[in-house]
């Protein structure tokens, strides 16, 4: 494995040597002559190239010497060829007149520079110099062939990836499924029941990852789990970014909390009453009490049946942290890695191998390997498309072959150099790096000059390394993955990840602790956060040859504003390539004009919003990525033109065209755009000409253009803004296009080859003289004086009309295979399209027989929100045409609406919303049939009443979990909940009619009698979460045992007039027995509530407590000891907190003017927030437990004394007599002071890092 250190000397050195052979007689014309020519590529570089193959196949040690020192002149020479391309380009912009270019040129070539020559000269001598010294090794070179006979043999690989099965574990992957969803054997500890853990553990390479995610995917998993998380955790074990993971893959991003405690409670939030998967992969951890840190969220939330699955390599890691079950991943079966071998060899296709000699070949390379499938993948994608020969030549390498690593290594050897030093640069990225827009990853590669394409070429930088990306994935070097939302990612293992960072080891760095120390040599260095690189400052600062620094992650609240450390960075590393500023929280003011220094720059990123550019950006003439959030106007650099290799600008590529600072001409020279380009300011473009000066029509790779007008008056003139969009002249590709603020009344420019058409708050068009033949996705927004829409193309999938009064014609095409439709404040147009759709027809009438055929049965979503019709007509929507294709419907203030005729057909209907239609009186009985249904909320329909027909209990509704009826005071009953079996949330207001339960086929209101008794079946409820006004709906369906509460640990009481009043002795009852799993309990609004119930302590599971706008409440009942959050506001007789639970973790108290103190906190409180507590004068005797501090409109306060040494975060505001702050506890992360404090804290404390003033 030695030779790994210098594997890499070849595909770096190779190229970088081709190119200053053809570069110097270009650059340098008369300043080398023709034969120093000669000898550079007849005698130094075929030298060069012999050696490079010696250290490929060889270990000869007094060779390395050498290969390191000819990495370094490489190096020094592609430096030194950048800075000439560098010259090259700052001539090509020049403003100069032609002449003057010419002149400089010919002078250049009789007359070179000194300094260049100079440099020239060095840089040869140097390979002189070192062709020399490999020459000594001449007789090793002589003996050894021109090349790897494998190597002489590789093909291009295919861009097909095979899938990823199992191979002989499919009954332990079963078992491992039984187990997760088995609700048996719930561990429990004296402090309550835990979350079970399951391991899988193995060697590397044995297949602990795939199997995991072979379970992950499993339907029933799927189906079990109300949600499912996958995190790599890797060897460092850090509780507080695994927290962070865990919660970034439940929402898809994380609040920046710095605070652990903090952060562990939005867990909790997240994870309550779920039953949730963890998958923790490769974990190492062996600290128990970390662990057990780590998953407290877990194991105070978490519903029974969750479960923990985690993958590791060492036994001794399952013993030491107690899981409940553990699985040793055992050898595969030779059988099983053949099978493993000839999949990755032949693909997905199970091509039948016919040759006996090929079969027999596999076996014996099978037998090296170590019946690890990791090698077995590896060797059998490195054999995909050869012949015999190299099979053969494969088995004479065998010894490389018979352990894991050594298998991994041949496979990256049998790469083509170009793949290598990509696949190489991967080590920057940490171990379980999800891969999710690979446009972002590829630019590292184009950055760094590894992807290269002939100049006359039609290929592109990005589809070369897409090409680049689909061989690394052919070769296993990469995988790809699916998440649970079918998302598509890709990664790679975590040995693969280890084989680059050794074969990277000499120039590639990532930080990861504060223990490490970093080589001087390095030229790559990245860095998952800014909190890892800060103790290594002083070190990263003297690596003067960096081309790469990256820092992944966000950046922490204290480093807000990076600007100083920006400004090292431009200043101390002239080589970069690329910089990389993750972190959307951190804030650059302005960036230096140092920045112009760094001329070889490609790639810059800035996670930070920018408020200024300065004029040296524009002459970083290889500038190929902006990607800044530019939150500017009037302030882009005046040369910002001569970026002509800007590919990407901005996160969205939005520039702002300006009468003075960037007039709309200086994209002239900006051809290599390409993707998004979004134009503002476009009312500052004078005519026709100026606009034609940004030469759209030459930007073939923009395939979308967003062109903006300011939204100000009408007075501005429609037709200069015709005239301004006639010159831009988009380019004949143009996929998408969008207009937002025109103002003409027609639109001057071909659209023909459009397959997307925005038009957005265009108050002038009046008219669309046609649409684009491939349209398949049109939106009209805001265009009050558009009358009419020419017929619809027969491709459009998507159709949206907002903000369309005047519109009267909107006709779809006869074939139209229409996917998607969304209408809102619209006019007769709707009539029109609904009405050849077959699906408007008057009151009672079943529709017109005469409607287009197909039209309208492949509509999947439907949206209608305020549209009128001509007539204002009663009318009756016959969605039932729609037959089985509908799976979102929202009907939205629609005054002609009498009914809504869901049938039978609709047999793919998920989600039902039904708002503000005044005449509704019917939905329609079939829906509740339907057995897709998941979403059914109805609000503020006021004559909707009860159903003509009983649905059949035994049909449908059993995927139901939503129900959500408000403001329907005429309706009696909606269903009987029998038929919702799986109804999780429930929320019924304002409907004083309506009963829960309904017997009987008939109407009617909401008396005992009308009450039925709910299966026996009722017992598996599981309805978790309730909001209603009327506890009585509970009360009287408990009363008849139709309804099961054992599941509920949510309720909101959430008063209305009618309902307004004091708990009855039923209601009491209520939470007494029944409310058995309860863990949130909310009351709001209940103005004629006196006081909570009673016996409120009895509910064991209860752990937040939320009150709420109750003005007759004036104190609390005892508390049950289980409680960990309590939420008090708007409760202006209340006016002291005794005998608070001893386990309350956060108390929150708001507008409550009548509390005077807080005596006796608990001892485990660890956030306490008052706000609008004006009689409140101190705080003494805060528990030492406390981490978070928030003060607010306590205008009595004066000071803060013996704060406890525990706290982190202070936050005050509104509290204008404290003048000082003395005595700090050291534990302090920060002071937030906002206003209304006194001024005296901004002067004494102005200058402290640790307390910050927010405006």
């Amino acid at each position: 494995m030695d030779q790994i250190a210098l594997s890499l000397v070849e595909p770096i050195v190779s190229p970088i040597v081709d190119r200053l052979k053809n570069a110097a007689l270009a650059y340098f014309g008369g300043d080398i002559t023709e034969k120093e020519l000669r000898h550079l590529q007849n005698i130094i570089i075929p030298k060069i190239k012999a050696g490079l193959l010696v250290a490929e196949a060889k270990n000869v040690a007094e060779l390395q010497p050498y290969l390191v020192t000819l990495k370094e002149a490489a190096y020094e020479a592609e430096d030194m060829l950048d800075m000439y391309e560098y010259r090259r380009l700052k001539d090509q912009v020049s403003s100069a007149p032609k002449f003057i270019k010419t002149l400089k040129k010919t002078a250049r070539a009789v007359f070179a520079p000194f300094s260049l020559k100079t440099e020239l000269k060095n840089t040869m001598e140097n390979l002189i110099t070192i062709a020399d010294g490999i020459d000594k090794f001449s007789s090793i070179i002589s003996n050894f062939p021109n090349q790897d006979p494998l190597k002489r043999q590789q093909q291009p690989a295919s861009v097909s990836s095979p899938s990823s099965p199992i191979f002989g574990r499919d009954l332990q992957c079963s078992s491992i499924v039984d187990m997760l969803i088995s609700s048996a054997n719930e561990p429990s500890t004296s402090s309550g029941r835990r979350i079970p853990v399951l391991a899988i553990y193995g060697i590397g390479g044995a297949g602990k990852t795939t199997l995991a995610q072979s379970i992950y995917n499993d339907s029933r998993v799927v189906e079990h789990f109300d949600k499912t998380m996958w995190v790599h955790v890797s060897r460092i074990f850090d509780a507080h970014a695994i927290t962070k993971k865990i919660i970034e893959s439940i929402q898809g991003e994380c609040p920046h909390v710095e605070n652990f405690d903090v952060l562990q409670s939005k867990l909790k939030d997240m994870l309550k009453s779920k039953k949730i998967l963890l998958v923790l992969d490769d974990v190492w951890c062996r600290d128990k009490e970390r662990w057990d840190q780590m998953l407290i969220p877990f194991n105070k939330v978490g519903e029974m049946g969750s479960r923990i699955l985690i993958t590791c390599r060492a036994e001794e890691v399952t013993s030491k942290l107690g899981v409940d079950h553990s699985f040793p991943l055992a050898e595969v079966e030779d059988d099983d890695c053949l099978s493993i071998l000839m999949h990755y060899s032949f693909g997905d296709a199970k091509k039948e191998i016919n040759d006996p000699q090929l079969l027999e070949l596999a076996r014996e390379i099978v037998k090296k390997l170590s019946k690890s499938p990791l090698a077995a993948r590896m060797v059998g994608s490195s054999l995909r498309g050869k012949g015999v020969e190299y099979w053969e030549q494969t088995l004479q390498r065998g010894d490389m072959l018979k352990d894991t690593l050594g298998a991994l290594y041949w496979s990256f050897e049998m790469l083509p150099p170009y793949l290598q030093r990509c696949f190489a640069l991967c080590s920057l990225y940490p171990k379980g790096y999800r891969i999710e827009k690979l446009e972002d990853f590829i630019r590292l590669w184009i950055a760094q000059g590894f992807i290269e394409v002939p100049s006359n070429s039609t290929v592109t930088l990005e589809d070369e390394a897409m090409r680049y990306f689909n061989e690394l994935l052919s070769n296993s070097f990469f995988q790809k993955n699916i998440d649970t939302d079918g998302e598509a990612y890709y990664g790679m293992h975590d040995l693969l990840h280890d084989l680059a960072e050794k074969v990277s080891k000499d120039y590639c760095f990532r930080i990861e602790d504060d223990r490490q120390r970093i080589p001087a040599n390095v030229m790559h260095l990245s860095a998952l956060s800014y909190k890892d690189i800060s103790s290594h400052l002083p070190d990263i600062f003297k690596l003067v040859n960096l081309r790469t620094l990256i820092i992944v992650d966000s950046w922490p609240i204290e480093h807000n504003d990076i600007s100083g450390f920006v400004q090292q960075v431009f200043m101390k590393f002239k080589k970069l390539r690329m910089l990389y500023l993750g972190g959307q929280y951190a804030k650059v003011i302005k960036l230096d004009k140092s920045i112009g220094g760094l001329k070889l720059l490609r790639y810059l990123r800035m996670g930070a919003a920018v408020e200024e550019l300065p004029e040296s950006l524009g002459k970083l003439y290889h500038l190929q990525f902006l990607v800044i959030d530019i939150s500017i106007k009037n302030k882009v650099p005046q040369e910002f033109n001569k970026l002509i290799n800007l590919r990407c600008m901005g996160r969205g590529d939005k520039i702002t065209a300006s009468k003075k600072q960037f007039g709309i001409g200086q994209l002239k020279n900006l051809q290599q755009l390409r993707g998004t380009l979004s134009i503002d300011g476009l009312e500052n473009v004078k005519d026709k000409a100026e606009a034609s000066e940004a030469l759209l029509k030459e930007k073939k790779h923009v395939d979308r253009l967003e062109l903006h007008w300011k939204r100000r008056s009408l007075e501005r003139d429609g037709s200069m803004d015709a005239e301004v969009l006639e010159g831009l002249q988009p380019h004949r590709n143009l996929g998408a296009l969008k207009l937002d603020g025109y103002n003409g009344v027609r639109l001057p420019i071909d659209l023909e080859r459009l397959h997307s058409l925005e038009i957005v708050d265009c108050r002038n068009l009046q008219q669309i003289s046609s649409l684009p033949s491939m349209l398949g996705r049109l939106v009209i927004r805001g265009c009050p004086n558009l009358s009419e829409v020419p017929l619809l193309p027969l491709g459009l999938r998507e159709l949206t009309v907002h903000g369309c009064p005047k519109l009267v014609q909107l006709q779809p095409h006869v074939s139209s295979r229409l996917e998607e439709l969304d209408l809102e404040d619209c006019g007769g147009g709707v009539e029109t399209i609904l009405s050849n759709m077959s699906l408007l027809c008057n009151d009672g009438e079943n529709g017109s027989s005469s409607s287009i055929e197909g039209v309208g049965f492949v509509l999947r979503r439907l949206r209608i929100t305020r549209c009128s019709i001509l007539g204002e007509n009663e009318k009756e929507l016959c969605l039932d045409k729609l037959k089985t294709s509908l799976t979102h419907l929202e009907l939205i203030g629609l005054p002609w609406l009498t009914s809504a005729l869901l049938g039978p057909n609709l047999t793919a209907v998920e989600d039902v919303r039904i708002k503000n239609c005044e005449n509704l009186r019917s939905i329609g009985n079939s829906l509740v049939s339907s057995s897709s249904l998941k979403s059914l909320r109805i609000t503020n329909c006021p004559r909707l009443t009860v159903q003509q027909q009983q649905p059949d209990d035994h049909r449908g509704g059993g995927v139901m979990e939503r129900l959500y009826v408000k403001g329907c005071p005429e309706l009696t009953w909606l269903w009987n909940l029998n038929c919702f079996t799986s109804v999780r949330e429930l929320r019924v207001t304002g409907c004083p009619k309506l009963t829960l339960i309904k017997s009987g086929g008939g109407g009617g209101g909401g008396g005992d009698d009308s009450l039925s008794p709910m299966p026996s079946s009722s017992s598996s409820s599981p309805l978790e979460m309730v909001t209603i006004d009327d506890l009585s709906l509970l009360t009287a369906a408990l009363r008849r045992e139709s309804l099961c509460l054992n599941s509920l640990w949510s309720l909101a009481i959430v008063c209305s007039t009618e309902h307004d009043k004091p708990l009855t002795a039923e209601q009491e009852e209520l939470f007494q027995h029944h409310l058995t799993s309860l863990t949130e309990l909310w009351f709001y609004n209940c103005g004629g509530l006196p006081s909570l119930a009673a016996n409120l302590e009895n509910i064991s599971s209860l752990r937040k407590l939320d009150i709420g706008d109750c003005p007759k409440i004036e104190s609390l009942p005892n508390l049950p000891a289980s409680l960990e959050t309590v939420y008090i506001r708007d409760c202006p007789k209340i006016e002291s907190l005794p005998n608070l639970p001893a386990s309350l973790v956060e108390l929150y108290i708001w507008n409550c003017p009548k509390i005077e103190s807080l005596p006796n906190l608990p001892a485990s409180l660890r956030v306490l927030a008052i706000d609008g507590c004006p009689k409140i004068e101190s705080l003494p005797n805060l528990p030492a437990s406390l981490r978070v501090l928030a003060i607010s409109d306590c205008p009595k306060i004066e000071s803060l004394p013996n704060l406890p040494a525990s706290l982190e975060t202070v936050d005050i505001r509104g509290c204008p007599k404290i003048e000082s702050l003395p005595n700090l506890p050291a534990s302090l992360e920060h002071v937030d002071i906002w206003g209304g404090c006194h001024p005296r804290l901004k002067e004494k404390y102005g200058n402290d890092e640790k307390i910050r003033f927010q405006d």
